[in-house]
This record gives structure tokens, sequence and C-alpha cells, in this order.
């Protein structure tokens, strides 16, 4: 179980509570003795496993299937709420705890997840008994049965074991890397495992996250161990775009976009006017900003503009041809540190478009350019251009290009000449790097993936091997992922 809420996702080791936002209520002497009681008052009131309701059914045939549903009682009001309804309560209320009725778990609105505490579980006592005790009876869990239970528990996230990979449908290798790329991240594990797109009460045709959802959850199967199907989610995408439809090959950093794009617009609630800001989950997880700063030469006025990125398309060619000039002062090896200090330096506009100052009357003068992050996401990906498109040809082009395991995005935002700036907020790790085999026209994607710490896989449809750090750093990459490695949205949002 994870938190899906992005302003409280952080990694917690062994820790004494379910959350943090149930920490501070147990550890509070004056809502402790509250919170329990009531919790013990749900507890017992309700079944392990409720039965659903008889359904009347109509004389339209149609049947009300709302009391087929888990309901989430409140403990704080007692208020039941369907998990539709549960977040309009939180919200008029400020109540976050439920418990839900079909298992009695603890639900923590403000995570948006389930979340388990060992000493509630004790306090409404144990429900399990042995085989030879009678009907009143109960298991007494001892000290000695609590050891060995403490000593051979072992953790199990969403049940998954291993690496699973995706099934090629016919020149789908490019969704497949994707996929990789996304299912493996555990802000968004936790988004859709936790129900953050509610599959039961979306009434979206062809809905792209309603589809996602099935992949992760079927991802996340401890049940099976063989490849991923993506059918649903592709087939959606054809009917939503004429562009990605049918079985030829396509760019999978423009299905990257699609998809962003898609998950963004099918969620309640999201804006797609740049003027309003948006705060849908997909939104807030890969939209950054850029800020565009132009400034005359003649009077110095600098002007800034703001626009939307999904992602980085780094220019390898600048870096190349400022090292055939002798104007880089990088080594002979191309890095991805000097592409972003390439697409974030400052850069003269030419003649033909000469820069129109206000503050000069609004006559052409010259001026210089630059571009620079203004809002980070925390899944950012970086495209490395390796295709050269002139009026008589395209071609691709090979060649390593270094890239780190951790990398620091300060430099290349609008803070970094400020003072007092925590450089840990601006930390990414690597997460998954693809790769593309053959020419313009043709080839195959696979990619390279983090399982968990310190391991990595190639991922190429449905095989999976494992793979080495320096296997994965002497890859020819197309695709970068990087997840930041500390949520803080007051530090990744400067103004």
């Amino acid at each position: 179980m994870a938190a899906a809420n992005l302003d409280s996702i952080q990694i917690l080791s062994e820790a004494a509570y379910g959350c943090e936002h149930l920490a501070a209520v147990l550890r509070d002497q004056q809502t402790a003795g509250q919170f329990k009681s009531g919790f013990r008052k749900h507890h017992d009131s309700l079944a392990p496993f409720t039965k659903p309701e008889a359904v009347a059914v109509q004389a339209s045939g149609l049947r009300t299937v709302a009391t087929l549903k888990p309901k989430y009682h409140c403990l704080t009001c007692s208020e039941t709420c369907l998990n539709s309804e549960r977040k309009a309560h939180t919200k008029k209320t400020g109540h976050v705890f439920y418990m839900e009725s079909r298992n009695r778990f603890i639900f923590c609105e403000t995570c948006v997840d389930f979340v388990y505490d060992h000493g509630l579980e004790k306090l409404c006592g144990p429900v399990i008994k042995p085989e030879n005790a009678d009907e009143k009876g109960k298991w007494v869990e001892d000290s000695a049965s609590e050891l060995y239970v403490k000593n051979n528990a072992y953790k199990n996230p969403c049940s998954r074991r291993g690496a699973r990979g995706v099934w090629n449908m016919g020149q789908t290798c490019y969704q497949s890397v994707i996929l990789q790329a996304l299912l493996h991240d555990p802000t968004l594990n936790a988004y859709f495992l936790a129900g953050g797109h509610d599959v039961h009460t979306c009434k979206r045709s062809f809905c792209m996250a309603c589809a996602a959802a099935e992949v992760f959850m079927d991802f996340n199967s401890g049940e099976k161990t063989d490849a991923v199907s993506a059918a649903t989610l592709l087939y959606h995408g054809w009917d939503a775009s004429r562009e990605m439809a049918g079985y030829r090959q396509q760019d999978a950093h423009e299905y990257f976009q699609f998809l962003v794009n898609s998950l963004h617009s099918c969620t309640p609630g999201h804006s797609e006017s740049y003027g309003t800001k948006c705060e849908c989950f997909f939104h807030q997880t890969f939209y950054g900003e850029l800020r565009s700063s132009v400034m005359c030469h003649k009077c110095g006025k600098t002007t800034h503009t703001y626009d939307p990125m999904a992602d980085l398309s780094l220019d390898v060619q600048l870096q190349n041809k400022k090292r055939k000039l002798g104007r880089s002062t990088a080594s002979s090896t191309a890095t991805l540190t000097g592409c972003l200090d390439s697409y974030t330096a400052v850069e003269d506009l030419h003649a033909d478009a000469a820069y129109h100052c206000e503050k000069c009357g609004n006559t052409p003068q010259r001026a210089s350019k630059r571009l620079q992050i203004r809002k980070l996401p925390v899944i950012l990906c970086m495209q490395l251009k390796r295709y050269e498109h002139t009026s008589s040809s395209s071609e691709k082009m090979d060649g390593h290009i270094d890239f780190p395991i951790t990398l620091n995005m300060l430099p290349y935002t609008v803070k970094k000449d400020k003072e007092r700036v925590d450089t840990s907020k601006y930390i990414y790790d690597l997460s998954t790097v693809i790769v593309h085999q053959g020419t313009m026209d043709t080839g195959h994607y696979y990619a390279y993936t983090r399982l968990g710490a310190d391991k990595w896989a190639l991922m190429d449809d449905n095989k999976v091997t494992v793979a080495s750090v320096a296997d994965v750093l002497r890859q020819n990459a197309y695709l970068l992922f990087y997840s930041i490695r500390s949520i803080d949205t007051a530090n990744n949002n400067p103004k």
C-alpha cells in the first residue's frame, strides 16, 4: 500500500504507524483515545466480510448497483460513503479516516490509500480461531506467536513478484517500452492501485485512464507471471487518434506525449486552458513549466513568457556542432548535462527574427533569448533528438551520449542563482532508458528499467533479462526517464 497524494508520498522504512497522518492522531493523547474508541466501535459492528445486500430488479430490467459496492464508514462522524463520495465528505468535514465495510480496513483520504497499524489490529483482538477450538473460543495471541510472525513476515508490496514483460501485438514495441517506464513508477502504482481513477463510476467511452488502470492491476497481480497484455489500451488509443491507429511503427516519444495528454484529458476536473492551473494528478506528475526570457540589447528590458512542458527535447546536434567549431569546453564525449547546458544557454536572436521592444517604441532591436525550467515534474522525460531533417533527406544519428544515474536539475531552473536553495529537492534518479535500434523507417524499441533500489532489467517486449548498471550506462539512449527523489511542491514550483 502506498499513498497517491503527491504532497505526502515519501519512503517510510519500518514505519511505526500506517501513515504519517494516522501517526499524528495516535501520538496525541487527546485524540488517540477517541480515535481508538471509534475504531473499535465500527470494527465490532461490521462483519468481517459484508455480504452484498439484495438488489431489487426494476420493471425496466435495470438494477441499482450501489449496494454491491463497498461502503466507507467515517471514523469521526459515522457517515457512510461510497468510494466516489468519500472525497467530497472529507472536503466538507475535514474527516480523514474511514473503515471499509467488507474487510474493516482503514482508509486514509489524505494518502488516498488503505493503511495498516499493528497496534489497532491488536486493540480489536485476534479473530483467527484454531481448528480444535469451540465456537466461542478465540486464539489468544501470546508473545511467542507475535515474535514468530514478526521474524518470519516479509513485505510483499502490491503482491507483485519479479518483473514482467509486455506482449508485442504487432509492431507495438513503442507502447511496450513506454508502459515499462510507467508501470515501475511507485507514484503511478499508488495512484492506480488505490483507485485514483475510479473505473466503477467512470462513464467515459473508450477511457484511456480506465484502460491504463486495467494494465496496472494486471501487471501487479500476484497470480500471473507471464507478460502483460495492453490490448485495451492500444485499441482505445486507436479510437482516440487516427495517427496512432493501425499496426504500423510509431515513435515512442510521440506515444508518450499522446498517452500523457490522454490520461490528463480523462481525469475529472482537469483543465485544458493554459491560463487555468490544473490540479489533476497527471498534470502534477508529468507536466512542468518553461520560462522563456527575451532581453533587449538596447534598453536591457527582459520579458518572460511561460509554457507547459511534458518533456524536454534536447538537441544533440548543437553540442556536436559546437565541438567541431572548437567552441565547446565539454569533453570529447557528448553528455546529457552538456545537452541541458545548451538547452538553457543564452542565444542571440537572428536578424530575421528581430525582437520588437515595447520600451524602445516597438522598434526592432537586437535581443537574446533564454529557456529555463520554472517548474519541474515528478517524472521527467528527456528525448535525445537523434533524427536530423533537411529539405532533401532525413537521417538518424547514432552515437553514445553519457547520462548519469543521479541528476541535479537545479542548474537548469530559474532558481539556480538564488541563495538558500535546498539542492536535495532537485535531485532525480534514473528510472528507465529507452533505446531505438535500427534506421529512420524501421527498427525496434527496448528498455532498461530500474527494479527497486539498485536492480535493473532489460525489457524486450515479453522477454525480461537481468542487467547491470554498466549495461544501462553504455546504451545509446533515445529517451531517458528520471524520477524526483523528494517531492516538495513548494520548492519545485518556484514563482
